[in-house]
């Protein structure tokens, strides 16, 4: 089952361009090496573990440089290794912290060849593909690999990643490739993703049994220039490497400070691992919302019952229909809301477990908002979905709020996932 739900719009100069995510396979070359691109990246050693072992530092900023306007873009440091080594290791800065997806995908541009991770292969024997495809009708295409994934004090070891556009896998799956391709820096407005989310795979027992399941894929020769749906074990799939951690491993914290509607230029947080497991991860007040089988809550707003709402870092605005707040025009620009002053809106959220958490929101004018470009902190940005059962709580709802994200499975004092807390 997938609910990625990362929705992100990105604006360039004064153009407003649309773009959103979801869930989510293609080939090409002779014995194809991974991460055959020559370039700048270069390993490292493992850096040193953090004073505190389950924090690691999250910004968001205007992130990597020649990528454009970015706005309302949870960005972390990764630092992947070749499973076992400590030394041939790469740190990648500006990779997107996004808890409606699970896994890390990284650009073959940004990593090291020298890296030489280890190729998933399909029953086949030849390579395993994977394809994650997003709801606004853009896709990451690329080969499975296992790395040794490091965030902050915390190692998840061998685990499946993509490696999105490896030049030796052009050839793209028909049922991957019907929307734009994200295969650069500019495209995906960061180095890569790191999916953290309330599931433990993307894809889970379905591509184990079926076929064309929509996620994996695997070469037809060993040229690999045309590709074929391929069924992956639960071992081979894309990992939220959290719950694979030794310890700290139930959850995540997102812990952003507050920000006046106006905005700001840059802020720093917290993305802490682990729920009730140290002193820095317990909850003192709040609710827990309890999700459904499909990692939905409900937000009830002016009348309206939105059942498939979700809470997500990934996504850099609140989406939902309004039908009375004016849009900012044609164009890219109609991705946004544009009042005529700055909105306040209050709603409840409600769990699978009935709890109810009310919440209060704004909803400023996108274009007079992105007319100080120097502003990558929006907290009052928000635009229509396009779709009547859907209230996306992109990155603004995390600023100022303590926000847990209870992994599916996994115990804790907060109850066992999947779940939110704030």
């Amino acid at each position: 089952m997938c609910f990625n739900n990362f929705l992100s719009r990105a604006v360039s100069a004064a153009l407003l361009v649309t773009l959103v995510t979801a869930c989510g396979g293609g080939g090409g070359g002779s014995t194809p090496a991974l991460n055959s691109v020559p370039g700048t990246p270069t390993l490292n050693s493992l850096p040193i573990p953090p004073a505190v072992s389950n924090a690691l530092s999250v910004t968001v900023d205007a992130g990597p440089a020649g990528t454009g306007y970015n706005v309302n873009r949870l960005y972390t440091d990764v630092t992947i290794c070749h499973p076992g080594s400590s030394t041939q290791c790469q740190t990648i800065d500006h990779v997107l912290v996004d808890t409606g997806s699970m896994g890390l995908r990284l650009l073959s541009s940004a990593m090291a060849s020298t890296l030489n991770l280890n190729r998933q292969t399909a029953t086949s024997g030849l390579p395993l593909l994977n394809c994650a495809q997003f709801v606004d009708n853009t896709f990451t295409w690329g080969p499975v690999a296992t790395a040794d994934i490091v965030l902050g004090g915390k190692t998840a070891a061998s685990v499946p990643i993509q490696i999105i556009a490896d030049p030796a896998f052009g050839s793209l799956a028909a049922a991957c490739s019907t929307g734009t391709l994200m295969n650069t820096a500019a495209t995906l407005g960061a180095n890569g993703i790191i999916g953290l989310g309330l599931l433990k795979e993307d894809c889970g027992a379905n591509c184990t049994n079926i076929t064309n399941n929509g996620f994996y894929y695997t070469c037809t020769t060993a040229s690999c220039t045309t590709t074929t749906g391929a069924k992956a074990s639960i071992a081979q799939q894309v990992k939220n490497p959290v719950p694979l951690f030794a310890a700290d491993n139930n959850g995540v914290l997102i812990d952003l400070p507050a920000v006046s509607s106006a905005g700001a230029s840059s802020l720093s947080g917290s993305l802490i691992f682990g729920i009730g497991t140290q002193a820095n991860n317990q909850i003192t007040s709040g609710g827990v919302l309890t999700t459904s089988s499909s990692g939905d809550i409900t937000t009830l707003l002016a009348g309206q019952t939105l059942n498939t709402s979700v809470i997500d870092t990934g996504s850099n605005g609140l989406y939902f229909d309004s039908g009375t707040i004016p849009t900012c025009g044609g164009g890219g620009s109609a991705g946004f809301y544009c009042p005529s002053s700055l909105i306040i809106l209050s709603a409840t959220l409600v769990g699978a477990n009935a709890v109810s958490i009310p919440v209060s929101f704004s909803i400023d004018n996108a274009l007079a908002l992105f007319a100080d470009a120097t502003k990558a902190v929006l907290p009052a940005l928000s635009g229509p979905i396009g779709d009547a059962h859907t209230f996306d709580w992109g990155l603004p709802f995390f600023y100022g709020r303590r926000v847990f994200i209870g992994i599916e499975g996994q115990a804790s004092a907060l109850g066992t996932g999947p779940f939110y807390a704030f």
